[in-house]
């Protein structure tokens, strides 16, 4: 059973200048008290070719926490303009992920749409040669989020798989972990 459950992301806006900043507010449930600390990542995807465009908004962890509901604001810097490597990728569809891990292992990933465009009709039918970013919103689609819950090792025990390459794949060998600290 999962001891942190994720129950609503809600945006402060869904349509803003491309680089302002982002806003959202979390509420998850803590079932039982937790040992370890939660860790938090913001991604806004760059580019869908690659991920070394991927930019981190906001990384942080927050320490162990009681049972109970909790909420708070997430906020952190727009992407930067200037590490999106085309004017393709900038326009094109993109997306920002919010990831959760607890004892370093992602539990909860959710995605969401992005797409850039200018919203003044004259600079969508007459494209400028260069991006005017001031004048670049950006949408994003909170009404369809791609949610995927890992199952994860909650207490810190974990069963490992080794293989042997001198082998074959047909033989294993089995190692109980308990407590890395």
């Amino acid at each position: 059973m999962a001891l942190i459950n994720i129950t609503n992301i809600v945006f402060d806006s869904d349509t803003a200048l491309f680089n302002s900043p982002i806003q959202m507010q979390i509420t998850f449930e803590v079932m039982r008290q937790l040992d370890e600390e939660i860790e938090w990542k913001l991604i806004y995807i760059g580019s869908p070719t690659s991920d070394k465009y991927d930019q981190v908004l906001e990384q942080f962890s927050m320490p162990p926490l009681q049972q109970g509901t909790m909420q708070f604001t997430l906020m952190s810097s727009g992407p930067n303009f200037e590490l999106i490597p085309s004017k393709d990728d900038l326009f094109g569809a993109s997306a920002i992920i919010l990831s959760v891990k607890y004892r370093k292992q992602e539990f909860f990933r959710v995605g969401y749409y992005v797409y850039n465009t200018y919203l003044e009709p004259e600079l969508i039918e007459n494209d400028p040669p260069q991006v005017l970013i001031e004048r670049v919103y950006r949408q994003i689609n909170t009404q369809a989020p791609r949610v995927t819950r890992m199952n994860i090792d909650w207490e810190g025990q974990m069963v490992q798989l080794y293989v042997n390459p001198q082998q074959n794949n047909q033989s294993f060998m089995f190692r109980i972990i308990t407590n890395f600290q």
